[in-house]
């Protein structure tokens, strides 16, 4: 009789006013149905998008367990309970996926693993969508900011970092470890900004600093 797959739950609120208990409930009679073996529950309360994912102990947490081969699966409600920036949550289900783990969403009955160990090429569309409009929405941000500073400049005012506040290489990559991992994984800049929330301009830095080192 083959051993039930261990798993993970990870649910997420974003009050305390809010309860899991729906979430709990709907992943425990999955994990019952499929006879998988829930070994470990994360639960997180707060809103995910005034966090990276990097500042979120639940999320670190999540995948720590992944990386010791401690669970084979996380089920989830639904992908936004990672993260409300698409691309962000595409990140980190790449990353978890890269790690040979399946992750569940029960909303959609999807999972980026098939049975057989193989990505799952409906959830990789999933993904390549959430991160594509966060890069349209990105882009559109970086325009506006980009007709600020435009203004500013005409209006006179010194722009930029101050004299000697330019971070060296090191650091650079120290400070993004995920764009250094994202940039090995074979990434384009604009997915990587979109990702991790960062300009295209600073994953250019990362990937210089990459090469210079």
């Amino acid at each position: 009789m083959n051993k039930p797959i261990p798993v993970a739950l990870f649910v997420r609120v974003s009050t305390k006013s809010q309860s899991y208990d729906r979430q709990l409930a709907d992943l425990q009679a999955v994990a019952e149905r499929q006879g998988l073996r829930v070994l470990h529950i994360i639960s997180e309360t707060g809103s995910a998008t005034k966090r990276r994912n990097i500042d979120r102990p639940e999320v670190g947490r999540l995948l720590e367990l992944c990386r010791s081969g401690s669970i084979n699966k996380v089920l989830v409600s639904e992908f936004s309970r990672f993260g409300r920036r698409r691309g962000e949550t595409a990140g980190l289900l790449e990353e978890i996926t890269e790690l040979g783990v399946s992750v569940y969403a029960h909303n959609l009955g999807l999972e980026t693993l098939m049975p057989n160990g193989r990505r799952n090429p409906v959830a990789g569309i999933v993904q390549a969508v959430m991160t594509e409009i966060d890069a349209m929405e990105t882009e559109r941000l970086s325009e506006r900011i980009s007709s600020g500073l435009d203004q500013a400049r005409r209006a006179g005012k010194v722009l930029g970092r101050p004299p000697g506040s330019v971070l060296n290489r090191k650091a650079i990559l120290e400070k993004y470890p995920g764009v250094v991992r994202d940039l090995k994984a074979g990434l384009s800049i604009r997915q990587i900004a979109a990702i991790r929330q960062v300009s295209k301009a600073t994953v250019e830095n990362v990937k210089k600093a990459c090469l210079t080192l």
